[in-house]
């Protein structure tokens, strides 16, 4: 099921694709673009063309791969990308599409476990 983008500003739609792909950093997983559960958030930000998205994809990652270096950098950068998200049920959106990107694999690392358990800290889940 894809998320619920309804009501999320452009803004908060490269918040949570950052987050996600914080997440596949935190498991080791980084993707592509064509990744299924990236696809509608590429649709909502109007990226329809594949290099567009492969484009964003790329941006994105160059743009975290230093947050990624360590656990408190990885954790800082999520904190703030939480911050853009105040309506609890885009913070219900956000939580659930970064636990599936982290249960893909079906084992969750110490790094995503340590993010999940922040980002439900901060959105009081």
């Amino acid at each position: 099921m894809d998320p619920d983008l309804t009501g999320f500003s452009p803004a908060q739609q490269h918040a949570l694709l950052e987050l996600l792909i914080l997440a596949m950093f935190a498991d080791g997983q980084l993707t592509t673009a064509e990744d299924p559960q990236l696809l509608p958030l590429f649709a909502a930000l109007g990226q329809t063309d594949a290099t567009d998205r492969q484009n964003v994809f790329a941006a994105a990652v160059t743009r975290l791969r230093p947050y990624a270096q360590s656990l408190f950098k990885a954790k800082d950068q999520a904190l703030l990308l939480m911050g853009n998200f105040t309506d609890r049920r885009q913070q219900k959106t956000v939580s659930e599409a970064v636990q599936k990107r982290m249960d893909v694999n079906h084992h969750v690392t110490s790094w995503e476990n340590t993010l999940l358990m922040e980002l439900r800290l901060k959105f009081h889940l």
